[in-house]
């Protein structure tokens, strides 16, 4: 790769930073503190947040307010990188000493290819006061009872919890060395698979990126083909992130203070705590991790590797194998031994009978699981993240209609004339197709919705093109969202 070519690839980079943060964001039940008009985000400046938690914490409000007062995107010298420590050949050892920890793993299958890239990742540091609002404490009791039904005295544990409240306040500050708050800038790759190469000590290493990064000099890396680096672009908006920031931190907090409620209170366990969060000077920070991806062919599906180039202690995440062969033997030799223990009197089965169910059966529907268990786990990874997703999108449509009926439901779009077969220009503002299915409508009303929220902008006028907007999707969906109300919309034009 050319120097040039390189500065265009750092300069991509670039543009794919300069992510439009909103300038105030706002959460369910929650009002959004005031901010300074700001056209683009803050990058490096700090973030002020209140926070106060419903359900096990108290409801209260939230907001973000930038206190810095740049309105330029990142600059160059800003965005950061680890740089490779390994070559390809050392990587190779950690992958095979990855897929190789015990007796039943399987060295992995073929591997269809081997790159060389930069990762992208938000690193967050910070400090947050917390303040314990009310809990409950619990005491671990032996306790004795008459059983009715066994006519016995019988003693077991029990908890016996008390409320109480506290004004207790305590303050951490979360370096971004910490490995919860390092998060994937991308979806690109599964994120859980990711996250295992976070590193506590090599983001220390950061240094300012420069065309010569993005090419290696190591003979063995020159001779594999992989001179040349890659770098992917940063897709995971600052927002997202510092909501996965937020979650880590806090889950934090709550273990702190559930241990401090046990020492004040001399209990055995604490629980449903109410806090109040404080963050102050919550910084986003830019960071290309370096990575070595093997993608691995097995039963024609496609599985990747990811090995961290920098940490001597050899990072690696992705999904293990497992040997079939030994783990059905293993299965079929301890089959063969509880049957020879128990006995065909105990077993109820003859010699016939109890080697093919006892022994057969057993290790072939092991050696199945075992096959097809990168699959299956694939597969109800997925399954619980379109879970997730669903019940997120119902949040967020509930949260939508409250924001319309606080901000008026009359639609600016009744009264213009649409085009033929959309006459109320419903289609057209969701941007959708007449033959569009219901996910498709939901999903373009879901980035509408996000993009021209009021909440989301600053200045009066602003506000108010965005309310403008936000009310004619918001009525277009609830006509098209609507199997009878679509109908009636597309054969008389009402909905």
């Amino acid at each position: 790769m050319s120097v040039s070519a390189s500065s265009r690839a750092i300069r991509c980079a670039l543009e794919w930073t300069s992510i439009t943060l909103p300038q105030r964001l706002s959460r369910r039940g929650c009002t959004a503190l005031s901010s300074p008009p700001r056209p683009s985000w803050c990058l490096w400046g700090p973030f002020s947040k209140r926070h106060s938690s419903s359900s096990s914490r108290s409801s209260g409000s939230s907001g973000y307010g930038y206190r810095d007062g740049s309105s330029e995107g990142p600059a160059k010298d800003k965005l950061r990188i680890v740089p490779f420590k390994m070559n390809i050949q050392q990587a190779e050892e950690v992958f095979q000493k990855y897929h190789g920890h015990s007796f039943f793993s399987a060295k992995a299958g073929q591997v269809d290819k081997v790159e060389a890239l930069y990762i992208p990742f938000w690193a967050a540091s910070g400090s947050v006061r917390s303040k314990v609002i009310n809990a409950q404490v619990g005491w671990d009791r032996l306790v004795t009872r008459y059983n009715k039904v066994t006519k016995q005295n019988e003693t077991s544990w029990e908890t016996q919890w008390k409320s109480v409240q506290t004004q207790h306040e305590f303050t951490h500050t979360y370096p971004s060395t910490i490995p919860d708050l390092q998060v994937y800038a991308s979806y690109k790759y599964r994120r859980g698979f990711v996250n295992q190469i976070r590193s506590s000590t090599s983001i220390l290493d950061a240094k300012t990126l420069t065309p010569a990064d993005m090419e290696s000099n190591d003979p063995e890396d020159k001779r594999r083909g992989l001179r040349n680096r890659g770098l992917d672009p940063f897709t995971l908006k600052p927002s997202i992130a510092l909501k996965f920031v937020r979650t880590a931190i806090e889950e934090a907090e709550v273990r702190t203070a559930e241990q401090w409620l046990i020492e004040a209170y001399r209990c055995d366990r604490a629980r449903i705590l109410s806090m109040d969060f404080q963050y102050n000077g919550l910084v986003l920070a830019p960071v290309y991790m370096p990575v070595f991806v093997f993608s691995i062919q097995h039963l024609n599906r496609t599985f990747r590797t990811f090995v961290q180039a920098h940490d001597p202690t050899g990072l690696a995440g992705g999904l293990r194998f497992y040997s079939w062969q030994r783990i059905s033997a293993a299965t079929a030799i301890c089959a063969i031994a509880g049957l020879t223990f128990l006995g065909s009197a105990r077993t109820g089965l003859g010699m016939t009978s109890g080697f093919w169910l006892g022994v057969v059966a057993p290790s072939l529907l092991v050696a199945w699981s075992v096959l097809y268990y990168p699959i299956l786990d694939y597969r109800i990874r997925d399954w619980w993240r379109q879970r997730f997703e669903e019940e997120q999108r119902r949040e967020d449509w509930n949260e939508n209609q409250q924001y319309q009926s606080s901000y008026g439901s009359g639609s600016s779009s009744s009264g213009r004339a649409g085009p033929p077969g959309d006459p109320m220009g419903y289609y057209n503002v969701l941007g959708v197709s007449k033959d569009a299915s219901v996910q498709e409508i939901q999903s373009a009303f879901r980035g509408l919705a996000m993009k021209w929220h009021p909440d989301r902008f600053s200045t009066p006028e602003e506000k108010a093109v965005g309310k403008k907007k936000f009310q004619e999707i918001t009525a277009a969906y609830s006509v098209l969202r609507d199997p009878k109300k679509r109908k009636s919309y597309d054969m008389n034009g009402r909905g």
